[in-house]
């Protein structure tokens, strides 16, 4: 069975191939019946006979459909169609942290304010014992609110999950991989994925990756080996103490690493201030619907409503400070005004006094 452009099947209306891996060809499809577009992915043609492949993809069914959180992409439905496994998706629009790499480095507070929605996406994963394996720019999807929203769970795998590849594979993106998937060990858990992150970051904040030699084996035993340059060197315009931050991602040893997603945003927002770009904070609000002005569960930063922006106080967190100026500027005007009529009315007083004595 093949989807076609353009085609409805099974009440999937077929309308671009979006991304072809080893893991699953997916489309962008729109749902009839549901009227939303999603993300159908199924195995390529090749790989249907496959019993490692076809138990990869229920494996990414199973450990996809247990993940429910903001910053991860829902997972929808998984059924057959005309005896072929299918998986849907939510479809995110907007685009990659990959698509802004190409463009350069990325500003440091949008930067930091990315690989901390992807901690929390894998704060949630790691909670439920999954380990993503393969995080890369092009798995982490900014929506046009500033919101990243984490996917591709093609490689991901919880601690209870059979073995499906041989002991000593290599298994992961190799530009993102962590020295211990270099090196082919079974027991890999969420400090991989804190790697990943951190050279995502790293390539965030200076344009460029740690370890990019030419070959693959040389990239693969930069990881191992090669300890990378402090990022403030690339960069001079970032803290130190955040480039501090980003190298203990990145050591070799697991255990001197973040050993927690949330140890390691927590870091990250010290920092940062605590704070994030404003669109992300704008973008929450909307999505939140309240009333009253409400605190991102992630960062500390107030959110304003929609239409309602926030004065530059507020996000100082003075908000009081910033009322008392506004209050005390205009008592002074009036008190100044007032000052100013009796000194006049005085003056013409004493002018009349004088005309009329004799």
């Amino acid at each position: 069975m093949a989807f076609e452009i353009g085609k409805t099947t099974a009440g999937y209306e077929v309308l671009e191939v979006l991304g072809s891996s080893k893991t699953g060809v997916a489309y962008k499809v729109r749902n009839v019946f549901a009227q939303r577009f999603e993300v159908l992915k199924i195995l390529p043609k090749n790989l249907q006979d496959n019993e490692e492949q076809v138990a990869r993809f229920l494996r990414e069914i199973k450990v996809h459909a247990r993940l429910v959180h903001p910053h991860i992409v829902t997972f929808y439905n998984a059924r057959e169609i005309e005896g072929q496994l299918v998986m849907t998706t939510e479809y995110v629009p907007g685009f990659t942290v990959a698509d802004c790499l190409e463009k350069g480095l990325i500003p440091r507070k949008e930067a930091v304010t990315y690989a901390c929605h992807a901690l929390s996406a894998l704060e949630c994963a790691h909670a439920n014992g999954i380990v993503h394996r393969g995080l890369t720019p092009s798995n982490l999807v900014v929506t046009g609110e500033g919101i990243v929203r984490l996917s591709g769970f093609g490689l991901a795998k919880a601690s209870s999950d059979p073995q499906l590849t041989a002991v000593g594979t290599v298994v992961g993106a190799l530009r993102y991989i962590s020295p211990e998937q270099v090196k082919g060990e079974n027991n890999v858990d969420g400090r991989a994925d804190i790697y990943a992150l951190g050279v995502i970051l790293y390539e965030m904040l200076t344009g460029k990756r740690p370890f990019d030699a030419k070959g693959q084996f040389e990239t693969m035993l930069a990881h191992v080996n090669t300890p990378p340059k402090n990022p403030s060197d690339l960069n001079p315009q970032l803290p130190r103490e955040l480039s501090e931050v980003v190298l203990r991602s990145l050591a070799k040893d697991p255990d001197q690493r973040y050993q927690t997603a949330a140890e390691f945003r927590g870091a990250l927002e010290r920092e940062n201030d605590g704070m994030v770009v404003p669109s992300v904070a704008v973008a929450a609000a909307a999505s939140n619907g309240a009333a009253q002005p409400a605190v991102d569960s992630v960062h500390s930063i107030p959110r304003q409503q929609p239409g309602q922006p926030l004065p530059a106080a507020a996000f100082s967190g003075d908000v009081a400070t910033f009322l008392q100026q506004k209050l005390f500027s205009r008592l002074g005007i009036s008190l100044a005004a007032g000052a100013i009529t009796f000194l006049l009315g005085s003056a013409a007083l004493l002018a009349l006094l004088a005309l009329t004595k004799p």
